[in-house]
């Protein structure tokens, strides 16, 4: 079993979650919103603000892209996709797309008109 922490304040992640569940045909996920009290040892709120976190039942933890290309090795027809992910040179890819997409997902969610927070202002 696999812990999914993810932001519920942010619509592509919640569309994440949804499309997650659909392909978790064994049920080896379980989804734990950044809002839930306590939040799992190791897991700070600040974290799940800009990532997603995923748990193992032993207690290792991965984070940004590590934490999708564990996800999609979990589900049926992903495997490849997640070893391509994980090779090298494309792990760094993967975690500055990642990274360049968090720093945005409000406003994408906004965009693509799912549920989002607001959208911090713009500093000069």
């Amino acid at each position: 079993m696999l812990t999914v922490v993810y932001d519920t304040d942010c619509g592509v992640c919640q569309a994440s979650i949804a499309w997650l569940r659909k392909r978790d045909r064994r049920g080896v996920l379980r989804y734990l919103g950044n809002d839930a009290e306590p939040l799992p040892a190791g897991v700070t709120l600040e974290e799940t603000n800009h990532t997603v976190v995923v748990l193992e039942e032993d207690g290792r933890k991965y984070v940004r892209a590590e934490a999708v290309v564990r996800l999609l090795r979990e589900l049926r027809g992903y495997k490849a996709l997640a070893a391509l992910l994980s090779a090298p040179g494309m792990k760094a890819l993967a975690n500055f797309g990642y990274d360049q997409f968090a720093k945005r997902r409000h406003r994408i969610s906004a965009a693509l008109g799912l549920r989002a927070c607001p959208v911090p202002p713009r500093r000069t």
